[in-house]
């Protein structure tokens, strides 16, 4: 199996694009009065405010990315089983920024309500 540093890159841009409008979205949507209804973030929200959220956020990407690039690199090496690995982590990545895209456009619609309603 011959693993795409392209289509790894490509997915691991949209998760760090996505994870972008996730915290612009959240920031404009606290900025507007706006409650966030996920735990988590609201658990490091309250802890940390929006510089804690970031660095979260970034840090995801971060760990995204370095799995799925060690993935590639033990496909490369042709270590056994790595092509499952890089399906599985790449798959996860997939799944993630797909779950985080309608997160991000839910995100704005409440966005839009919330200007509608002022």
């Amino acid at each position: 199996m011959r693993a795409g540093f392209r289509s790894s890159f490509v997915w691991i841009s949209l998760l760090g694009a996505i994870e972008a409008m996730d915290i612009l979205t959240t920031d404009l949507g606290r900025a507007r009065g706006a409650v966030e209804s996920m735990p988590i973030s609201a658990a490091v929200l309250n802890e940390g405010g929006m510089a804690l959220f970031i660095i979260v956020k970034l840090a995801l990407v971060a760990a995204g990315a370095t799995a799925v690039l060690l993935a590639v690199l033990w496909v490369r090496h042709d270590r056994p089983g790595a092509g499952w690995v890089y399906v599985f982590t790449l798959s996860a990545i997939r799944v993630t920024t797909v779950a985080l895209a309608i997160v991000a456009l839910h995100n704005a619609v409440l966005l839009q309500s919330l200007s509608g309603a002022a």
